[in-house]
């Protein structure tokens, strides 16, 4: 028993010691000209949906309706203390500490891809995707237009 709560009490301690990735919020994408461009399925920009990140945020066109997105969440510290490759993430959607959606640029160290995969919705137990984050994660990965 006293083996079993030393342990406990290891795990717990090492756990404590785990950094905590956090989201700062920022209005536009004017700090990010590296991931500035126009991004579809494929790199086909005549194919939906498209994202356009420019200096003021992201534009997001899916199944023919845009949608305008200024204030965002950068996942400053995502990759922990340590990271030091190109991935940047972001939160374009968070409401009331909610997440629906990650977006990571540069995804798998690959500049210029881009995937959007479920966050907050689409798990088990959780809210399902909106129609909308459905749309962006099942064209994820997007590569940016030729």
């Amino acid at each position: 028993m006293r083996a079993s709560l030393s342990s406990c009490w290891l795990l717990l301690l090492s756990v404590a010691w785990i950094p905590a990735a956090h989201a700062v919020e920022i209005t536009g994408m004017k700090d990010f000209p590296n991931l500035q461009g126009r991004y579809a399925p494929g790199g086909d920009c005549q194919r939906q949906p498209r994202i356009a990140i420019d200096a003021g945020g992201m534009a997001f066109e899916v199944e023919g309706r845009n949608e305008r997105v200024a204030r965002l969440e950068y996942a400053a510290s995502y990759g922990g203390n340590f990271y030091e490759g190109s991935s940047q993430w972001f939160f374009p959607f968070g409401r009331e500490g909610a997440y629906p959606v990650l977006m990571t640029f540069n995804a798998d160290e690959k500049p210029g891809v881009l995937t959007v995969t479920p966050h907050d919705e689409g798990y088990t137990g959780g809210s399902p995707l909106s129609p909308r984050n459905r749309a962006l994660v099942a064209g994820s990965p997007y590569l940016r237009c030729r």
